[in-house]
C-alpha cells in the first residue's frame, strides 16, 4: 500500500473535522424534528470558529511532520474536477429545495412541511453546503489515489 502524501493527509484531516463538528451540529438540528426552532447565530459562529481553529492546529501539525510540495498541473486539475462535482451537487440540491417549495405552495403538500419552514430551509441549505465540501474533499482524495 502506498503511503499518503501531505495533500492526502491534509484532505483527510479537513474532511474529518468537517464531518465531526458539523455532524454534531446537524445531529442536534435534525433530531427530534427541531427544525422549527430558530438556529442560534452564536452557535453557528462558534462552530465555524471551532472548525477554523481545529483546521489550523491540525494543518500546522501536519506541516511540521511532512514537507508540503509545490502544486503542479495535476493538483490544479484535481482541484478543478473536485470543484465541478461539488458545484454540481450543490446546484442539484438547491434546485431540489426550490422545486419542493413550489410543490408545497402549489399543491398544499404538508408531507414535508418541516422542509419548507424558514428554519428548515436554513438547516437544509447549510447541510447542502457542508455536503458539497465533503464531496470536494472526497473527490480530491479519490483522484489523488486513483490518478487522472
Amino acid at each position: 500500500m502506498m503511503s499518503m502524501s501531505y495533500k492526502e493527509k491534509s484532505l483527510i484531516a479537513s474532511m474529518g473535522v468537517t464531518l465531526l463538528l458539523f455532524g454534531w451540529y446537524f445531529y442536534g438540528a435534525f433530531s427530534n424534528l427541531s427544525l422549527n426552532q430558530e438556529p442560534q447565530l452564536s452557535t453557528i459562529i462558534a462552530l465555524i470558529v471551532l472548525v477554523i481553529i481545529s483546521e489550523g492546529i491540525i494543518q500546522s501539525f501536519l506541516a511540521l511532520k511532512n514537507k508540503p510540495l509545490l502544486e503542479d498541473e495535476r493538483d490544479k486539475l484535481i482541484e478543478k474536477i473536485s470543484y465541478r462535482y461539488s458545484y454540481g451537487f450543490l446546484s442539484a440540491c438547491i434546485w431540489f429545495l426550490m422545486v419542493q417549495i413550489l410543490l408545497d405552495t402549489w399543491f398544499d403538500n404538508h408531507l414535508i412541511l418541516i422542509l419548507t419552514t424558514p428554519f428548515g430551509i436554513f438547516h437544509f441549505l447549510l447541510l447542502f453546503f457542508v455536503l458539497s465540501e465533503v464531496i470536494r474533499f472526497g473527490t480530491q482524495l479519490y483522484y489523488y489515489r486513483k490518478g487522472i
